[in-house]
């Protein structure tokens, strides 16, 4: 049997069980060893802390917000496993809420919500908050083997996450469409293009590519596109939405879909630069890194 598959599963069985701060304080005990024993992966998320902490950042803050950044990304862990097992009240008592009003308008139109997301805090616990307000599902990278897909689908499914496979078949499209026009709200994690071979955008600064799901989606569908994150505060989360992003499907396809994913990219931008160290950027995204 696959041993990540093991490890994921013994993860579901203990974490519900021990104290929540002995399973914090020993993910962010490992956060900090994987800072330091992997230095390629360091000098990869040090140079995307860079990047979002802008030229002017000392080369010390940068360092601090990559440490802090392994940490996040340790509670982003935890929170896979351990928000299953809380009651969504429980959740929902201690999700803030910013300038989600531009949201409420997004549902009450009744054409289905694309939410954007960054690799960014907790969007599990956004997950929660979200599906408590009109069906709610997500499009999702698919694992190997086909036993851990399963998991994480299971887990998702107990805090109200529908999941739809990223696996690019005509027929998986077409049910997203769908969807949406049934008044879906539907989830994609949008600032690293897998493929390599997405939009090209300016994100933070540099040409890149980002997948250009989320405008095609709102292209066929006519639901808005709404730019999304979730952070991490020391005793819950806080959610915001940026304002709707309407695709014109007047004009020229492609050229709707380039305009579209550009000002994605840039309100993933200032999505991200509420905190930066939240950011789980920890793979090459730019030409230059690849």
């Amino acid at each position: 049997m696959n041993p990540a598959y093991l490890l994921f599963l013994l993860a579901d069985k203990l974490i519900g069980w021990l104290p929540i701060r002995f399973t914090r304080a020993l993910a962010h005990t490992g956060g900090v060893l994987y800072y330091y024993c992997f230095p390629r992966k360091r000098r990869q998320i040090t140079r995307n802390m860079r990047r979002a902490l802008g030229p002017d950042a000392s080369e010390r803050r940068v360092r601090g917000t990559a440490r802090r950044a392994c940490r996040y990304y340790a509670d982003y862990w935890v929170d896979i496993f351990w928000l299953p097992t809380r009651k969504r009240e429980w959740v929902l008592g201690r999700f803030e809420k910013v300038n989600l009003q531009a949201l409420d308008r997004a549902i009450a139109e009744g054409k289905g919500v694309l939410v954007v997301l960054p690799h960014y805090g907790s969007w599990e616990a956004g997950a929660v908050f979200l599906s408590s307000l009109c069906p709610f599902a997500a499009v999702a990278e698919v694992l190997k083997p086909p036993e851990l897909f399963e998991l994480f689908c299971r887990l998702r499914k107990d805090v109200g996450i529908d999941i739809f496979p990223y696996d690019h078949k005509p027929e998986t499209r077409d049910a997203m469409v769908e969807a949406l026009q049934r008044g879906t709200m539907l989830a994609l994690l949008c600032d690293r293009d897998l493929k390599g071979n997405g939009v090209e955008v300016e994100f933070f600064g540099e040409k890149t590519t980002l997948p250009p799901g989320p405008a095609a989606l709102a292209l066929r569908s006519g639901s808005p596109i709404l730019c999304v994150n979730v952070r991490n505060l020391a005793n819950g989360w806080v959610g915001h939405a940026t304002e709707p992003i309407y695709v014109d499907g007047s004009r020229d396809k492609e050229e709707a879909i380039r305009e579209a994913m550009q000002e994605v990219a840039r309100r993933l931008e200032d999505l991200i630069r509420e905190d930066p160290a939240q950011w789980h950027m920890f793979m090459p995204a730019w030409p230059s890194d690849r």
